[in-house]
């Protein structure tokens, strides 16, 4: 399957005449998602942003997605971030911040909360609000020649509080500081050290679809689970609760449960639905 993202007229954006696109695709119990636009280095519009959390409600409902991957076309780069050039007209006034911060926001907690886990698989440059994208992720597997920023101190503006939070989990609040307040980029080695990426590969592509099979053969309840677990941690929750009881009590529910303990009796890869 292919979707095709096409453009709609924004109140925000209204000299914004180009198609730009995004494209979902499936391949068994893996689907992608690709920021098509290798022209700009994939860099996103406000109506990229504005379409996405669509396109994964989308693979969402599909049901039998088990992996979702994020890339950019090509391997010149994941993404250079947004569109920079349609700030003078869609990011102006507060009015006009607010509208397109909002969209990225909401870009950025659809890939969040995606229920299926997330994997970017990232060439090239990965900026600003490409690499925030990044970072919603729940893992990023990098090329070699890749190459990580976050430059809002070259643009002077301020970066919302849950992107910075979540570069803040990844690698630090003094790691954080030093990205954020130079707007430097890292070589993938660096990134990976600082906890910004968790694979480096010459072969990211083989790296991931070897990952995505890995995963795709796992208990979803246990990833769905254990995203909604570390995500309550990382927002400060510190004992088990009611919520976290329900989500056990489910898992003794669900069918995953049965087969795990039967395959490890019978002593056989189990064979999750």
């Amino acid at each position: 399957m292919i979707v095709e993202m096409e453009h709609t007229t924004q109140p925000v954006a209204p000299s914004e005449a180009t198609t730009e696109t995004l494209l979902l695709d499936r391949d068994g119990p893996v689907a992608t998602l690709t920021i098509n636009r290798p022209d700009r280095l994939n860099a996103v519009t406000f109506a990229m942003f504005s379409r996405l959390p669509a396109l994964l409600a989308e693979a969402e409902a599909a049901g039998d997605v088990r992996v979702l991957v994020l890339r950019g076309a090509g391997r010149k780069s994941f993404s250079a971030g947004a569109d920079i050039s349609e700030f003078e007209t869609a990011r102006t006034t507060p009015q006009q911040a607010a509208a397109y911060d909002g969209a990225v926001l909401a870009a950025e907690e659809a890939l969040a909360t995606f229920p299926a886990p997330t994997i970017a698989a990232i060439h090239g440059h990965c900026y600003g609000g490409g690499c925030a994208l990044a970072l919603a992720c729940d893992l990023r597997f990098a090329s070699s020649g890749a190459r990580f920023a976050i430059t809002p101190a070259k643009l002077g503006i301020v970066y919302p509080l849950r992107a910075t939070k979540r570069l803040v989990d990844a690698v630090g609040p003094s790691r954080a500081r030093f990205i954020l307040m130079s707007g430097m980029d890292i070589d993938a080695a660096r990134a990976a050290a600082i906890g910004l990426v968790d694979e480096v590969d010459d072969d990211v592509d083989a790296a991931v679809r070897d990952f995505t099979e890995i995963l795709a053969s796992r208990s979803g309840v246990t990833q769905r689970a254990a995203k909604q677990t570390v995500a309550r941690v990382l927002d400060g929750v510190t004992a088990d609760d009611d919520a976290q009881a329900a989500l056990r009590d489910a898992a003794l529910a669900f069918p995953d449960y049965a087969e795990g303990v039967r395959a490890f009796l019978e002593r056989r890869p189990p064979k999750f639905g």
